[in-house]
């Protein structure tokens, strides 16, 4: 009886060690979620037009992405335009409440905006292609859905990203930052999943904190796979 008894609990901890996931196997099939790894390596540009509230205000937005390399975006509301541009290791912005001169990025402002080069809704799968360490939190409640929690840890702070249970595809990130000496919580919220060129991408994106006025409600109009990017767009102006 006791024999029997061992062996029966042998094989309920094999049986539900089968059933747990590693955090490996958990981003591999949110890679195949997004459209598959050879989609993801082949993404080289990414071209977004968008709308956006907040705070009552209307906004329009324009973003070009070189991935892993470059970003601009160019913000519109009420008849001015506030750019932010990432080039390598270097960076500036134009915002028109300052004056219209492009002033440079401070360097740990451009370390955290290198985040920008990467497509939305894609940042998990680029941990995994540039061999970024990242661990399962485990399995949790995010937005009424069963959703696993992979937390990344960089030298500015932690950043959870929370991945479908059923569908692995992206649901939302939470991070918890320092930037310039300051302490920065964020969170986003990813929806209305599309197929753009075979890649299966958040068309609405929700964001909260990080020194926002409010809540930001984007919706993306228009999203262009490897079109190809000028690149003078990144160039501070003189």
């Amino acid at each position: 009886m006791k024999k029997q008894l061992y062996t029966l609990i042998v094989l309920l901890g094999t049986s539900a060690l089968s059933f747990a996931q590693t955090a490996d196997e958990i981003v591999a099939k949110h890679i195949t979620a997004l459209g598959g790894a050879d989609k993801v390596a082949g993404v080289k540009t990414a071209q977004y037009e968008q709308t956006m509230s907040v705070a009552g205000m209307d906004l329009v937005g324009k973003t070009s992405v070189v991935v892993g390399k470059s970003a601009r975006s160019d913000i519109s509301v009420m008849g001015q335009t506030i750019t932010q541009v990432v080039d390598g290791d270097k960076g500036w912005a134009i915002n028109p409440q300052g004056g219209n001169t492009a002033q440079d990025l401070p360097e740990d402002v451009v370390k955290l905006q290198k985040a920008t080069t990467e497509p939305t809704g894609m940042q998990l799968a680029y941990a995994k292609l540039n061999k970024q360490p990242y661990e399962l939190v485990g399995k949790e409640k995010l937005d009424g859905k069963d959703v696993y929690n992979i937390k990344i840890t960089k030298p500015e702070g932690t950043y959870s990203y929370y991945v479908d249970a059923n569908n692995y595809q992206l649901v939302g990130t939470k991070s918890d930052i320092t930037v310039q000496g300051q302490k920065v919580n964020g969170s986003a919220m990813f929806a209305d999943y599309k197929n753009t060129d075979g890649l299966i991408l958040p068309y609405t994106l929700t964001l909260t904190g990080g020194g926002m006025p409010g809540t930001v409600t984007a919706k993306v109009t228009k999203l262009l796979i490897n079109a190809p990017v000028d690149p003078s767009v990144f160039a501070k102006p003189k």
